[in-house]
């Protein structure tokens, strides 16, 4: 007679625990990453995150780290394996870590937002550093604080939540706050007060859309990713989330 466990082993080899896939994210970045009412992490890059934990054979462990600073010294000090957060790729965050795309398209404009009325004068970035007491709302280690800090003459006040940002310019502590192409449409919908302004990005600042962040001593595990996101792509998963959450044009 032969005998079967439940868990497909037989009776005499034991189990082996899934190895983890440790992603790195902050809530408070809708539609992406949020908490709902029931305090569960949930958003595009938590499905996403499941998806590529899945293909990859691994148990998909979330750390919220509240910040973008804290996520990148984490990946730096390889506490997690991954950023999947909705980071844009810029090319001098290829040069730190690996950047597997997976969303979103090319960038040359930078949103700013505006509470009921965008100043005239305001073309261009530097045409903020013109201003008496313009002071810009920024998260900080995002790809605004890095452009922010092209501009050596902006005064930048730091926070971490878009919310809180939009606040500040609410309440007429700050000019302005810039924001991600991707949060636009619903932050316009949650306050209509908000009038965006469309700037140039000078050609060093301009993103390629949404990556995975991975260590770059990692290589073996970002060509695993590179290939589930192709094959995830191919299948149209991608498309099927970017619906999902109300990303897709």
């Amino acid at each position: 007679m032969i005998s079967f466990s439940v868990s497909g082993f037989s009776s005499n080899e034991e189990a082996k625990p899934a190895e983890k896939l440790v992603v790195g994210m902050t809530s408070g970045y809708a539609p992406y990453v949020s908490v709902n009412e029931k305090g569960e992490h949930e958003g595009f890059d938590i499905d996403l995150a499941g998806l590529v934990a899945e293909r990859l054979g691994r148990k998909l462990v979330l750390q919220d780290l509240g910040s973008m600073p804290s996520l990148l010294v984490a990946l730096q000090k390889k506490k997690i394996d991954a950023i999947i957060w909705a980071m844009s790729i810029t090319e001098d965050r290829k040069k730190e870590m690996e950047m597997v795309y997976y969303q979103g398209k090319k960038e040359t404009e930078m949103p700013f937002l505006f509470w009921k009325e965008i100043p005239a004068s305001i073309q261009k970035i530097e045409d903020l550093t013109k201003l008496p007491n313009c002071t810009v709302c920024v998260e900080a280690g995002s790809s605004q604080d890095a452009l922010a800090q092209k501009y050596p003459k902006l005064k930048v006040k730091y926070l971490d939540k878009i919310a809180d940002s939009i606040m500040e310019v609410k309440c007429h502590k700050a000019l302005t706050a810039m924001i991600d192409n991707s949060l636009v449409n619903r932050v316009q919908t949650q306050y209509p007060e908000i009038k965006v302004a469309y700037l140039p990005l000078p050609e060093d600042q301009q993103t390629l859309g949404n990556g995975i962040c991975i260590n770059k001593a990692d290589q073996e595990l970002a060509k695993r990713v590179r290939q589930v996101i192709f094959d995830l792509t191919a299948e149209g998963k991608i498309a099927e989330l970017e619906k999902k959450w109300k990303l897709a044009e």
